[in-house]
Parts: structure tokens; C-alpha cells; sequence
């Protein structure tokens, strides 16, 4: 992966720059360094230890702390965007299939009304109407790799089983998944837009485009044909919301396909190799597949594939010791929080069999993660199939590639059997 060279200071209020005291450093961890995703544990609790609440260099603050996290969470008062109502992450330049209208990127009545019109698609009612189809994909993947003697991880499972499930709530028809699949890798990155370089903001740009220009045909097609899907309910919705334009569709149906699909990659690929890579945990789970839901918690504790998320302050806050100023923008630390010794016994150790394992891996508050629910009944069938069928059999793990996402998530995992 190339390196993210950051060029735009996009806080640069005076007053705000000022009250910080800026300019900061990465205190040893730059997220935008290629090499962050191989280990970056070491240099996280280094910072969590030594300033867990650390001046970046554009500007954001970084909360590693697991109380700290916990404590904006509960008690700040904080918004999405800045107080000119831009955000803190996305490419000022998008366009088309923009995150500026996506649910997440919104407070208050207008957040709580574009969530409650999803939920009505997305909720424990559409896990257990999925769950037969991942159970037999996951069948379907390790049938596959037994035959041909292993796989790769990310691409012939952790890709392949989020992707169906979030086409077939959102409606994409199954020949034009490996399409999408394409184009959410690329348009994941506009999370943090502002933070790429010119060209692959161009990518990530025309990534939102093509989505846009492919769901504009997609809800036209809808509107003659409703069918049992997201976008057939978010139309009905629109004729009984008036304020719910056909840009608003596009908008909201982009985010989710996105937001649940990579981050389950990430958590059936990186709570996979943690179980290879400690075995002696595999064999607890093997030994006894109960365990398997807190072998996911684990799993979202131990490597969560979000590292962190934002907020920005709408009035002074004190954490950590040090008061931060309104519109400053916080990056809670999720993976530093999971990692912290003050909250979790022997944090840097995988283990299954821990308790008191409440993380924050799926964020906090009003914005907590809708697909959390979908994304551990996949990893969930996804662990225990892999587990049982590769007994008495040795895995041995190929080269890791990571992906080039601003997720810590693998591109490649090469996995064979014998």
C-alpha cells in the first residue's frame, strides 16, 4: 500500500488551533504509515501510556484510554460535523454517493429518523431470516476448500459471506455482486477521504459515482417492481415522508452497503487467524463450539478491524486531564481502549475464556453499530463451520496481505490444508 501523504490540516480554525496549542505529533503511531496494519499494537499502548490524549498533527485529538473512550461516549456533548456543518473525515470534493447525507454523518431527529427507517430492514427479524442462507454458504465455502486442499480467508469466505447477506437485505441481484464488491473496496476509503492522496480520492470519488448511477436504476426498477428488500421499504417510506428525498435513498443505502462490509471481513478474517495463532484457543472452541460468541467478543476486543471513530465537540469537555475546546475532533481510539490493562487482565493475551469483556468495538451511544447484530451471527457460523471441519487437518498460513483499507483488515490469507 502506498503511503496516505496528509496535506490538509482540515481543523484550521484559528481560535480552535489556538485553544489546542497545536501543532501536535503522532506520538510514535501514524495510522497513515503502510506498515501501520502489520503490528501496530506495541506502538498503540506505547501512546495509550504515555499520552492518552494525544495533539495529533492534523489536528485531532486521539482518546486511548477504555474509561476515556467510555466517558465521551456517556457524558460529552458532541455532533458528527464541525459547527460549519462539515465533517471531520469525508472528502470535501464528493459528490455523488457521498457520506455528507449518510446517517451516520448526522445528530439529533435527523440521525434518529434515518436510522428508525432502516432498522425497520435491518433488525434481529432480518438475522434470523438470514441465517440459513449463511449457514449454507459457509457450508457451501468449506466443501469447496476441503476438496482443493485450503482457500484464501478473505476471498473465498470473510468477502464473500457479508457481501451476500448485505446484497440480499439491500437487493443487489447475486450477478452484479462481484461488481460491487469492487466498488465498495474502493469507496470504503471516503471515510477518511480528506486524508488521501489526490489520486486516490479520484478513485474513491468515482467508486461513489458508479454506486449512485447503478442505485438510480436499481430504486427506478424498484419503483415499478417493489420486491422484499431495503430499498423497497425505504420507498415506502418516502411516500409517507415527504422529507425523504430519492438522494436520501441513495445516500443511506451506500453507507450500509459499505459499513456492513468490510468491517465483517475484518472480524471473521482477523478473529480466524487469531485462533490459528493461538491454538490453544482453537482447541478450547473446538472442544466445545459454546464458546463460540465469546470467542467473538474476544476476537472484537483483541483486533478490532475499526480502529477508531470520530466525534466532534459542541462545547468544551474535560477528559484525561486536559480540557478540549469546542469543534475539536476526537478520535476515539477503539483499539487502544480494547487493549487497556486498567479495564481488561492481560489485554495483549487472546483468550477466549475471558470475562468482563464488554469492548467497544462496535462505537457507543446514539451511532452504536445497527449491523451488529447481522455481523456476529456471520462470524458466528463462519468460526465454528471452519473450526469443525479442519479438525485433525494442518493449517498452515500462507503470506498476509493487507488490504489498503483505512480498516485494519486483510486483503489476502492464504490458507492450505493438509
Amino acid at each position: 500500500m502506498e503511503s496516505m501523504n496528509i496535506e490538509i490540516d482540515y481543523t484550521a480554525h484559528e481560535e480552535n488551533v489556538t485553544a489546542n496549542g497545536g501543532p501536535g505529533d503522532w506520538g510514535g503511531l501514524n495510522p497513515f504509515e503502510p506498515d501501520y496494519r502489520v503490528n501496530p499494537y506495541p506502538q498503540i499502548n506505547a501512546l495509550r501510556e504515555n499520552d492518552p490524549v494525544n495533539l495529533t498533527p492534523v489536528n485531532t485529538w486521539r482518546i486511548s484510554r477504555f474509561d476515556d473512550i467510555g466517558h465521551v461516549l456517556r457524558h460529552a456533548k458532541t455532533s458528527q460535523t464541525l459547527s460549519d456543518g462539515s465533517s471531520p473525515g469525508f472528502n470535501p470534493l464528493d459528490e455523488r454517493g457521498s457520506f455528507h447525507d449518510f446517517m451516520l454523518n448526522k445528530d439529533g431527529e435527523t440521525h434518529a429518523r434515518l436510522r428508525q427507517l432502516v432498522v425497520r430492514s435491518l433488525n434481529m427479524k432480518t438475522v434470523k431470516k438470514m441465517e440459513n442462507s449463511v449457514e449454507e454458504t459457509v457450508k457451501e465455502i468449506m466443501d469447496k476448500a476441503m476438496a482443493e486442499g485450503g482457500l484464501d480467508l478473505i476471498k473465498d469466505m470473510a468477502m464473500v459471506i457479508p457481501s451476500r447477506m448485505v446484497c440480499s437485505i439491500v437487493g443487489i441481484p447475486e450477478e452484479d455482486r462481484e461488481m460491487f464488491d469492487l466498488l465498495t473496496a474502493q469507496r470504503t476509503n471516503a471515510f477518511f477521504g480528506r486524508f488521501l492522496p489526490p489520486e486516490n480520492q479520484k478513485a474513491t470519488a468515482q467508486a461513489g459515482n458508479d454506486m449512485a448511477d447503478y442505485f438510480e436504476d436499481l430504486i427506478a426498477k424498484r419503483k415499478k417492481n417493489p420486491g422484499d428488500d431495503l430499498i423497497s421499504e425505504l420507498l415506502l417510506s418516502a411516500k409517507q415522508d415527504s422529507t425523504l428525498s430519492e438522494y436520501d435513498l441513495i445516500s443511506q443505502t451506500i453507507g450500509l452497503v459499505i459499513a456492513g462490509f468490510e468491517t465483517t471481513i475484518g472480524l471473521i478474517g482477523n478473529g480466524t487467524r487469531a485462533l490459528l495463532e493461538n491454538p490453544d484457543q482453537l482447541a478450547i472452541l473446538r472442544d466445545d463450539p459454546s464458546k463460540v460468541n465469546a470467542t467473538i467478543e474476544e476476537g472484537l476486543r483483541y483486533d478490532t478491524p475499526v480502529h477508531f471513530i470520530w466525534r466532534v465537540l459542541t462545547e468544551p469537555f474535560e477528559v484525561g486531564g486536559k480540557m478540549l475546546p469546542k469543534d475539536a475532533v476526537l478520535w476515539l481510539h477503539l483499539a487502544a481502549g480494547n487493549r487497556d490493562p486498567r479495564r481488561f487482565e492481560d489485554p495483549d493475551t487472546f483468550n477466549i475464556l475471558r470475562e468482563k469483556n464488554a469492548n467497544v468495538s462496535f462505537g457507543g451511544g446514539a451511532h452504536f453499530c445497527l449491523g451488529n447484530q447481522l455481523a456476529r451471527m456471520e462470524a458466528r457460523h463462519a468460526l465454528l463451520e471452519f473450526c469443525e471441519r479442519t479438525k485433525g487437518v494442518t493449517v498452515t498460513p500462507d503470506e498476509i496481505i493487507w488490504s489498503p483499507s483505512f480498516f485494519r483488515v486483510m486483503g489476502h490469507y492464504p490458507l492450505n490444508f493438509s
